[in-house]
């Protein structure tokens, strides 16, 4: 898409959010109508390389929920983010516009009669309004207010990807608030599940569910599933929208199995494998690691200070979980040994006993990321039902099953689980969010959970072998960060692109356009 490349180099982000209107006019090799199965493959495949590479995931939400620790760049492990982390704001509004192509050619009725062949046209424009949801879900996670869009709205204020083919082009879109984007996700995930006919033509080139034979009822069941999601995240705020969604969302029905879940599957060539192959195999990236917190989490132990003291209560204390050994490889000596975060990135690369990431995770080309799963239901269930154990027990087998551990083990480890409260279920919720770091971001925020994080200004110590301790002391970079980031800052290019809606989202901001500003929804 050569013209769509240049628009954004010579425009930047506004124009690609506002003005790109995928021009394939200026490349004689290209459709000027383009179908929607590239469309949709192009977005759904990037979105995932986008929100699930080594950048925006591997140095941000993993290691900054203490999941990974880098070895050789200690920044980001200690919140200094680079320009480039948070311009990925760029590519995610890319795919967004080709997500929004979609609907445009399943709803003109020039193209729609055209692209029908591709799936029926409400439910191309259904899945594509529930693919949209969910990026703008995570996107206002990560930022705040921002620009967005609407198919079922004609809100003002949701002036995003308001391009050549609309009725107006607006160059410089307004910052819609939190509160009005939630509200309009959760109504256009209701509203694209209603839209779904499970008897009409599915959707071609649906990488999630393609080939399914109930293919567009789990459509259904993933609209309802990330309704629950983003519901519970606003519960603390909006109680009663939040818990008319959930209900809503449970009658018509949610993921029951890990049969249900949301994954996308990468390919075995090393073109299209999954981003952490890519990045080990391709790249010949070795810089992450398990991390320290994590790998004590799942060995069963606590954290120590400098004089051996606890620092934290394991809720699982004494009992090592099986999954570790799918969450991590051994390291040159056959245990499993985390990485601390360290000083300095000098320190970092001189560290030698760490365990890598998963054989799963990074040698398998054709790694399924999943978007939700039916563990994360089991643990919201069990909240909604006064930390339920029945709900929290299948919850630790979906997390188990679907990591591949055996059945015996996995019974074993269920009979030694204490009873479920809330640090237990939302530990486990942490445990079972693994690849999943953005997820587990929003969960510590909206919960405090786990209690088993390192923060900064913690002295803590590190035994990777016998007779062998080291201190450490975890400095944040950031001047008076006392806990893990609360969000992610708006990338520069803003300032210069969109200005005055930039300048007032800030001033909506707690603390400004800073690190520890909180969201709208974190009233933990």
């Amino acid at each position: 898409m050569k013209s769509f490349k240049i628009k954004i180099f010579v425009f930047g982000l506004t124009a690609l959010m506002v003005a790109c209107d995928l021009d394939y006019e200026q490349n004689p090799n290209e459709t000027n109508n383009p179908p929607t199965t590239g469309l949709l493959n192009d977005a759904v495949k990037k979105m995932m390389d986008d929100f699930y590479d080594e950048w925006f995931q591997g140095r941000f939400t993993l290691v900054g929920m203490q999941y990974w620790t880098q070895t050789a760049y200690a920044d980001e492990d200690r919140y200094v983010y680079r320009e480039s982390q948070r311009e990925t704001w760029e590519d995610f509004y890319a795919n967004l516009e080709n997500l929004r192509k979609v609907i445009y050619l399943n709803s003109n009725e020039e193209t729609m009669v055209e692209n029908s062949q591709y799936g029926s046209n409400e439910n191309q424009i259904a899945v594509a309004r529930i693919l949209m949801s969910w990026t703008f879900n995570i996107m206002a996670d990560t930022w705040g207010d921002i620009p967005y869009y609407s198919y079922g709205s004609d809100d003002p204020d949701f002036q995003a990807l308001q391009v050549a083919d609309s009725e107006e082009e607006i160059l410089s879109p307004v910052y819609a608030t939190q509160s009005k984007i939630y509200e309009d996700i959760l109504n256009e995930l209701q509203d694209a599940e209603s839209m779904i006919d499970v008897d009409a033509l599915g959707v071609q080139a649906d990488n999630i569910y393609g080939g399914e034979d109930e293919q567009m009822a789990l459509w259904k069941k993933l609209a309802n599933s990330l309704r629950l999601r983003v519901a519970l995240k606003i519960r603390g705020i909006n109680p009663s929208l939040a818990d008319s969604h959930i209900a809503d969302a449970l009658s018509k029905g949610v993921f029951t199995s890990n049969a249900e879940n949301a994954g996308f599957i990468y390919e075995s060539s090393d073109v299209n494998a999954s981003p952490f192959y890519r990045a080990f195999n391709v790249n010949n990236r070795t810089d992450f690691a398990i991390s320290h917190p994590f790998c004590q989490l799942l060995l069963g132990n606590n954290l120590v200070d400098h004089n051996g003291v606890d620092i934290t209560a394991n809720p699982f204390f004494g009992t090592e979980d099986p999954r570790l050994e799918k969450f991590a490889i051994p390291n040159r000596d056959g245990n499993y040994v985390g990485m601390p975060v360290s000083e300095n990135s000098a320190d970092a690369g001189v560290y030698p006993w760490e365990s890598s990431p998963g054989d799963d995770i990074i040698n398998k080309p054709d790694y399924s990321q999943s978007l939700i799963e039916f563990a994360e239901i089991s643990f919201i269930l069990s909240e909604l039902n006064g930390w339920d154990q029945t709900h929290y027990e299948n919850g630790v087998r979906a997390s188990m099953e679907k990591w591949g551990v055996a059945t015996s083990e996995i019974d074993a480890y269920i009979a030694a689980l204490p009873p479920a409260n809330e640090e237990n279920v939302l530990t486990q919720k942490y445990i079972a969010l693994y690849m999943d770091a953005h997820t587990a971001w929003q969960e510590y925020r909206r919960t405090g959970y786990p209690h088993t994080l390192i923060l900064p200004g913690t002295d803590f110590s590190v035994t990777p072998v016998p007779g062998t301790t080291i201190d450490y002391t975890f400095s944040s970079l950031v001047e008076g960060l006392t806990d893990i980031p609360f969000r992610l800052q708006y990338p520069d290019f803003e300032r210069t692109l969109n200005g005055s809606n930039r300048s007032e989202a800030v001033s909506r901001l707690s603390n400004g356009d800073v690190l520890d500003s909180k969201l709208w929804w974190d009233v933990n």
